[in-house]
């Protein structure tokens, strides 16, 4: 019924759950004291005497009031707690998400499902089902000792009747249990397909694969309905129960306290006992009601508490005021058991260094080996030949080093507000001059110069212009290393040779790696890595290259070829 790890994230604000709890049982005292003074009223003006019930009304005026300033401060303290929960464990789902670079164990969809709905749901599990949980436990026990002054008999039947709710959620909570796990990984599953079938839209039409897809986003639709209908049949059937006991038990005891005011029992006892008969039962049907938000909220914060108990690798505390080279040695890295990339040497210095290959060969995992995305899992990467590139804090590393891929992403922004996203000090002057670099200066004019909005995914640009904007973004701030990994596929002939010339340029001063998988592309460049099962199969110069018949120039003439006849057909 309690997680230990989500109450442990409560360690220090946990005085809230206790003031809730200690606030609802001086309600309970204050109800019981609103009865009690309400038949002693009848009495006394039976009796008429007036005067005297004109005082105890005020008592209960006194005791409502007791009433309400309770709900209203328990209602505060839920509060407080509810919205440090949410704070805190949004801003820290948020930062561990960052902490993490991209390696958190759930999809982006998931993570934006759990920050705003999961926790949500979490909020109602701590400030309404924690306290009533506590409260539940309590009060029963409160009653019974209450109870016992006034008939033995009516106050064990309570004490047995009572326990029957919460076993009766104990026996729904296993299948409770199971139904939320898929209600929620069938409604994150849904969200992801949905996402994924969105942004591939163009290609599901351009390939006739979005009936397929449509079908199958029904068949999820569908499953997601009967998980639904599922949870609602589950909590109904709860609630059924529960409604049963407590009503049940409250009617069996009001039998049992008919017979007692006949058996001699005061009547004004009697009618005391019939109305408060129910209070017995309330704490419990009110845990009861907030159980299913709770499984909810605890499934949810499950999965928060797995982002949150992810280990971070360690943060890198040193600093360099330039990088001058980068040098791998010996480097292996694998997912799990499966090598991507194994024992590789290599150096990088001011120059254009290209790492070719075929698909799947490794050399985008080199580029995040570079960047520090991922960590080697034997060797050392070392930075101006004295420094291991992990020792390096990744902020003031990030500030020196540039990754432009092919799927870069430009923000919904105008020129102006994304040029000063990457230097927010920039000109319109310079803005102007690295647009006319790339050759997009004039295009940016005739769409109404830097007020030019660009749409969401970059949908009113061509492949090529966005590649080109987006180095002119990056171009305008200084960097000592470019890494540019598959920067040129899928773009227009013009925009790739325009791209091309300015990394030649960069090159001349700064460090560049440049993976590509076309061999036409890196024919100017200082050394070539050749990439073949996961290992450096060829090394050199282009002329070192083409002089040993090597397999990378065998694979260039091959490639050469298709192009021709690509380009004649």
């Amino acid at each position: 019924m309690l997680d230990k790890e989500l109450l442990s994230y409560i360690k220090g604000k946990k005085k809230y759950i206790f003031g809730s709890v200690f606030l609802n049982i001086i309600g309970l005292c204050a109800s019981l004291g609103i009865t009690a003074l309400f038949i002693y009223c009848i009495s006394v003006f039976i009796n008429k005497e007036f005067l005297k019930g004109v005082i105890i009304l005020l008592f209960s005026f006194l005791c409502v009031l007791i009433k309400i300033m309770t709900s209203y401060f328990q209602s505060c303290f839920s509060n407080k707690l509810a919205d440090y929960v949410v704070l805190n464990l949004r801003e820290d789902t948020f930062k561990k998400y960052l902490s993490l670079y991209g390696k958190a164990p759930f999809s982006t969809q998931e993570m934006a499902q759990l920050s705003t709905e999961g926790i949500e749901q979490l909020r109602m599990y701590y400030s309404i089902y924690l306290p009533s949980f506590f409260y539940a436990m309590i009060a029963p026990i409160l009653l019974f000792i209450l109870f016992m002054f006034l008939d033995v008999s009516v106050a064990i039947l309570y004490l047995v009747c009572v326990p029957l709710i919460p076993m009766s959620i104990i026996l729904v909570s296993k299948w409770a249990k199971r139904i939320f796990n898929k209600y929620w990984n069938q409604y994150t599953s849904l969200g992801d397909s949905f996402l994924d079938n969105t942004n591939g839209m163009k290609e599901l039409k351009i390939f006739s694969y979005d009936e397929i897809r449509q079908k199958q986003m029904l068949q999820q639709s569908e499953g997601f309905r009967k998980i639904t209908m599922k949870v609602l049949t589950m909590q109904l059937a709860s609630v059924t129960i529960m409604d049963l006991v407590a009503f049940g038990g409250a009617g069996i005891g009001i039998v049992l306290s008919l017979n007692a005011m006949r058996n001699g029992l005061n009547i004004y006892i009697t009618l005391f006992m019939i109305l408060i008969g129910a209070e017995f039962f309330l704490p419990m049907r009110a845990l009861g009601s907030a159980f299913h938000i709770a499984m909810n909220g605890a499934t949810a914060g499950k999965k928060v508490m797995r982002l949150l108990s992810e280990p971070i690798e360690r943060e890198g505390t040193y600093n360099v005021p330039s990088i001058t080279s980068m040098t791998f040695i010996n480097v292996t890295f694998s997912y799990d058991s499966r090598p991507i990339v194994e024992n590789l040497f290599m150096k990088f210095t001011k120059g254009f260094y290209s790492i070719v290959g075929l698909s799947g060969s490794g050399k985008s995992t080199i580029a995040k080996l570079c960047m520090q995305m991922e960590k080697p899992k034997s060797g050392q990467i070392m930075i101006n030949e004295g420094m291991v590139l992990h020792d390096l804090r990744r902020e003031d590393f990030y500030e020196k080093v540039c990754y432009i891929s092919n799927n870069t992403f430009l923000f919904h922004t105008s020129i102006r507000e994304s040029f000063q996203f990457y230097h927010p000090s920039i000109t319109e002057d310079e803005m102007y001059d690295l647009l006319s670099g790339v050759q997009l200066k004039d295009f940016i004019l005739q769409n109404g110069g830097l007020d030019f909005k660009i749409n969401e995914s970059a949908s009113n640009l061509s492949g090529g212009e966005k590649q080109r904007l987006i180095l002119a973004f990056y171009l305008s701030k200084d960097f000592d290393f470019y890494i540019f990994d598959e920067a040129t596929s899928n773009i227009d002939i013009e925009s790739e040779e325009i791209i091309l010339k300015i990394i030649q340029r960069i090159a001349q001063t700064k460090i560049v790696i440049f993976i590509t998988h076309r061999l036409k592309n890196v024919t100017d460049s200082t050394y070539i890595y050749f990439i073949e099962e996961h290992q450096i199969l060829e090394q050199g110069t282009m002329d070192e290259l083409i002089k040993n018949d090597s397999k990378f120039y065998q694979l260039y003439l091959e490639q050469q070829k298709m192009e021709v006849v690509i380009n004649e057909a």
